[in-house]
């Protein structure tokens, strides 16, 4: 072998020592493989399991041709590039093609590929038990003349050794102390360095067969700091730099020193060393969730080590009372579960806290600052939430507005005091989409898809965003005033409504806003009492008085004239109307009234009744209404005011011409509402005729009506409204 082939090989072992791994050193990462250099790799494993089979069978010599191929390839690669396990596979290769040299008698061409070898790995050994001896003897000289020792320890141990040669990268030999280690004889320089000590250098001739030892004594240059904590796991941060994080448990012989700085030893840290730390002045926090963070101060004037005063970290938290309407809300303090309201959550850390408390009929979202030791009382009024699906475009040219718009939109529906606005993820969003292989856009009107599915899909998102309705933008081909318009859609809805605005703009969205804030509710208060205009009576006739109404209750009669309430003059039926409009249920309403036996007071306490939502009001938002309605439905389960909300979901549905999905809410409001005057089971059973009769089920609609008809002082509107029996009555016997 010339000097000029051996070259290559040398280059090749110095490179590949680096990726050996020496007893007590971390190990080094390996470089990223190229894939072309990965499968090259791959081919030579392939050749050399092929190459070992032949060397075990009875014409052994023929194995070395497929050696050589092995060894060809592996060396053909670039050397940073090859991982360990191509290194193993190379030595393999040459112990393998040497064995077979030497079996057929060429000793030279043996100790040839026995010397690539030991370059490549100075401390590879050949088994015994597996190889002749006479091999492994030729194998141990050719050993011998091409490899010392060297032995190294330090003043302190934990050194770490690094061995440079004159041609190649550095090796890493390991940490101190360590036994001789096989080394290839040849002049290096040897660097003993330790993390807070000066780096010891110094040069190093290494024959063969020979044995080096040396002892560094280490200078130091920095210090080290021994802290304990209480409690454990508290963050350790020195100028700013996280330095360590306190852990374990106290050792017994520092309980004594522990309790002497007021600390229990049950609840410390172990003793930890920070190491390394530059002379001079620094700043330490002290760290940790929920406790209060500490600051000092430490002068390290001299390298040496510091035993600092055991810290002791006091707790930092404090409590929130939550209660909610309607109560059984889930709680989620800065998004952890901590049970249901009402409720009272204990040590809550001090700070900033985000209170979430969560409901099928929506969710209360708050942010505050906890001060330590302090206990706050929060109502957490649930409000329905809305989720901003984004904004789609009717064209290319709108699409380049499309950014721009759903941010503006967003900004200004947060504006929004009754409901909860989020942006909904995108990725929940399409997978919902794709699922039901439709769009945002395919929620919305004109664009084609059938109701069953926007509702279906309106349905399956608000359950997985948890939301009670959607809003969407949508940009219609370009115009000078990049208007937009907003959908909103309700749970369950099948129809979405628009709003227009400028989306740049947000004077535009004042008449958007008042929309999408004012609530709907099934109730209002009630008096019972139901007159008549008359130019012929200073004051309003009495027409009727509900029975069991507040006005039946305080003695008031048809043909009695109200003249006053609550000492104002009554000229017209509205005067009466807007006095009990401005009060609340249990308010009391004083009528001084004139009847046949004279004038007198009467006092009213006002009630509540409930209220039909009209089946078309043009200043109306429908699908907002159902959001409200879909919240005392989820919110109240089981009650009349989720029946009488269910009654009017039905007639928001047909509203929207959508008769199945009324029928649906009318059969669970007939089996919810009560018997008894007024609004009642009565009123579900003729709108449940209704929506039958519009589905084309005309016996079922026929029953429907007739047993509408027999409930007696059923009224539609609400509980002041027309009788329903005489209208089922006509509409049954068609």
């Amino acid at each position: 072998m010339t000097a000029r082939t051996a070259r290559p090989t040398l280059a090749l072992a110095a490179l590949l020592l680096v990726a050996a791994s020496a007893p007590g050193q971390e190990p080094v990462a390996a470089p990223e493989v190229p894939e072309a250099v990965h499968l090259e790799i791959q081919a030579a494993q392939e050749v050399l399991a092929r190459a070992i089979a032949e060397f075990n069978g009875p014409q052994q010599s023929r194995s070395i041709v497929s050696f050589d191929d092995v060894v060809s390839r592996l060396e053909g690669l670039p050397a940073p590039t090859l991982p360990a396990s191509a290194r193993d596979m190379l030595v393999q290769a040459y112990e393998y093609r040497g064995r077979a040299y030497y079996t057929i008698g060429l000793q030279e061409k043996a100790s040839e590929n026995f010397r690539r070898i030991i370059l490549l790995k100075p401390d590879h050994v050949m088994s015994k038990e597996q190889v002749s001896p006479k091999i492994v003897g030729l194998f141990d000289s050719v050993k011998k003349a091409l490899v010392g020792y060297l032995a190294v320890s330090s003043d302190p141990a934990g050194a770490r050794v690094t061995l440079i040669g004159t041609n190649g990268p550095p090796v890493d030999l390991g940490i101190t102390p360590f036994f001789p280690l096989e080394v290839l004889a040849g002049e290096y320089t040897v660097e003993v360095a330790k993390d807070g000590y000066r780096t010891e250098s110094f040069p190093l001739s290494i024959a063969a067969r020979a044995t080096e030892t040396h002892e560094a004594t280490l200078e130091r240059v920095r210090a080290s700091i021994f802290i304990v904590t209480q409690p454990p796991d508290v963050e350790v941060w020195i100028d700013g730099d996280l330095r360590v994080t306190t852990s374990g448990g106290l050792a017994p012989d520092q309980y004594d020193r522990a309790r002497g700085f007021g600390l229990d030893p049950a609840r410390s840290s172990a003793r930890i060393e920070i190491p390394n730390l530059s002379l001079g002045s620094h700043t330490i926090e002290f760290r940790r969730e929920c406790y209060e963070t500490l600051r000092r101060t430490l002068e390290t004037p001299t390298a040496q080590d510091y035993n600092l005063e055991p810290v002791r970290l006091e707790d930092s938290v404090g409590s929130l009372q939550l209660s909610s309407d309607p109560p059984g809300a889930r709680i989620y303090i800065n998004g952890e579960a901590r049970g249901v309201t009402p409720s009272q959550v204990d040590g809550i850390c001090s700070g900033d806290v985000r209170v979430e408390v969560k409901h099928a009929a929506g969710k209360f979202i708050r942010e505050l600052v906890l001060p330590k030791d302090e206990a706050i009382s929060l109502d957490c009024p649930i409000r329905p939430t809305l989720a901003f699906l984004g904004v789609e475009a009717e064209s290319a040219s709108g699409e380049r507005h499309r950014q721009e718009a759903e941010k503006k939109i967003f900004e200004n529906l947060s504006q929004l005091t009754s409901v909860n606005l989020i942006r909904a993820p995108r990725e929940a969003v399409d997978r919902v989409l794709d699922l039901e292989e439709t769009t945002r856009a395919g929620l919305l009107p004109n664009f084609g898809s059938e109701p069953d599915l926007v509702r279906r899909v309106s349905d399956r998102l608000a359950a997985a965003l948890e939301v009670q309705g959607f809003v969407v933008g949508l940009l219609p081909e370009e115009r000078l005033q990049r208007s937009a318009r907003l959908y909103l859609l309700a749970a369950g809805s099948t129809t979405a409504e628009g709003m227009d605005v400028v989306f740049g703009e947000s004077a535009s969205y004042l008449d958007a806003l008042e929309k999408l804030d004012r609530r709907f509710t099934s109730e209002r208060t009630w008096s019972g009492l139901i007159t008549v205009d008359t130019l012929l009576f200073e004051g309003a006739p009495v027409l009727r008085v509900v029975a069991g109404s507040p006005a039946a209750t305080a003695g008031l009669e048809p043909g009695d004239l109200v003249q006053t309430v609550d000492g104002k003059r009554v000229e017209w039926t509205a005067d009466i109307l807007a006095a009990v409009a401005g009060k609340k249920p249990q308010d009391p309403l004083a009528l001084q009234v004139k009847g046949a036996s004279g004038g007198r007071t009467a006092e009213l306490v006002l009630g509540a009744t409930v209220r039909e939502i009209p089946l078309f009001d043009p200043q109306l938002l429908y699908n907002r209404a159902m959001v409200d309605l879909r919240g005392v439905v989820d919110g109240y389960p089981g009650t009349e005011q989720a029946a009488y909300a269910r009654l009017n979901l039905a007639l928001c549905a047909m509203h929207f011409g959508d008769f199945a999905g009324a029928h649906d809410s009318l059969q669970k409001a007939k089996a919810e509402l009560p018997e008894r005057p007024g609004l009642s089971r009565g009123t579900s059973l003729y709108y449940l005729g209704v929506a039958l009769e519009r589905l084309g089920y005309a016996p079922q609609a026929a029953d429907a009506y007739r047993a509408a008809a027999a409930a007696p002082g059923a009224t539609l509107i609400d509980n002041d409204g027309p009788a329903v029996a005489p209208l089922a009555s006509r509409r049954a016997g068609r």
